[in-house]
């Protein structure tokens, strides 16, 4: 028995996304991925409930393990491309997932890094502000 056909789909689409994260394109396949595999958990077989769970698993920590490399190693990069990664770490709390444990603390670093960008050029009280209010988020 094949698969079902939104399985199929999710599986083209995370695939996809996990190829072009860093492009707008990717996020899109990303959402899709996402929307089709909750499809699948919530109305699909028992079978096809684990298969989709265990997609999503596997492209979630591939792809969130991919942004931790790059910030790891790209210190410079730009602010779009920051805001960018952060819409795609917040792509995958749409659904009911267990995360990484790291990727509470990328989400935090991306902020960071983008509020180093938000605040440069103004007065260094106003960005230790935004950073305590970031900490008190995180707490």
């Amino acid at each position: 028995m094949a698969e079902p056909q939104k399985l199929a789909a999710a599986r083209r689409h995370l695939s996809q996304a996990e190829a072009d994260f860093r492009s707008d394109d990717g996020l899109f396949h990303l959402a899709e991925g996402l929307a089709l595999l909750e499809e699948v958990a919530l109305d699909g077989e028992t079978k096809y409930r684990r298969i989709a769970a265990n997609l999503l698993a596997t492209y979630s920590e591939r792809i969130c393990k991919s942004i931790r490399n790059l910030l790891a190693t790209g210190r410079g990069l730009p602010e779009p491309e920051l805001e960018h990664l952060f819409k795609v770490l917040l792509a995958f709390d749409a659904g009911d997932l267990e995360l990484p444990d790291y990727v509470r603390s990328l989400k935090i670093d991306v902020v960071r890094r983008l509020i180093d960008f938000y605040y440069e050029g103004h007065p260094a009280e106003e960005k230790r502000k935004a950073l305590e209010r970031l900490a008190g988020i995180v707490e």
